[in-house]
């Protein structure tokens, strides 16, 4: 079965079937995000003006955990895998992909399925790696499993679907257009 993460939580779920196996399976996963240095930077200044806001601590994580809870919540009211496939198509060719670098290398089975057209990126790219409930990320890749059933070849991670959120969500607060999700983050912290 094709692995969804570089963590492949659904093939050790299937794999692990014994019972003491399962038992010292980490309630967390650590998931491996490459982000253009920029894009890194404001959301690091974002987390620090929420900081300041609330005073309280708020790191890119926490960020990343509501983008990701708001996504999911939207596909299960949604209930449409063509649509949140088109959606993510739409984000992934609106935002810089950090992974295409990737796509050359032989070993890698996963290519895009449309014309890449975008922006070079930087070589400037920050790696940071973001800790997520194991069942949330696991929600994810059977997302992403359910739309390879439609979608055979689809060329998205977990980890390439949150940077797109992550990315949109900067971009679009650099904007002006995200300021109510801010908002809503200081509510819900409060």
């Amino acid at each position: 079965m094709k692995a969804f993460s570089e963590r492949n939580l659904i093939g050790q779920e299937l794999k692990s079937s014994r019972f003491m196996a399962r038992i010292f399976i980490s309630m967390n996963t650590e998931l491996r995000l490459m982000l253009p240095r920029d894009i890194y930077f404001r959301a690091q200044v974002l987390c620090d003006d929420v900081y300041e806001l609330t005073e309280e601590r708020f790191k890119l994580g926490h960020l990343v955990e509501m983008l990701w809870s708001d996504f999911i919540d939207y596909v299960r009211r949604k209930q449409d895998i063509k649509a949140t496939y088109k959606l993510l198509l739409e984000y992934d060719q609106g935002t810089p992909n950090v992974r295409l670098n990737k796509y050359d290398e032989k070993n890698i089975e996963e290519v895009p399925l449309y014309p890449v057209r975008k922006k070079p990126v930087d070589d400037e790219i920050e790696t940071f790696f973001c800790r997520m409930k194991r069942k949330e990320a696991l929600r994810g890749e059977v997302m992403l499993s359910d739309i390879a059933q439609v979608f055979p070849n689809h060329p998205f991670t977990l980890e390439r679907v949150l940077e797109i959120l992550l990315i949109d969500f900067i971009v679009k607060y650099s904007k002006g257009e995200s300021q109510e999700i801010v908002y809503k983050l200081l509510r819900d912290r409060e």
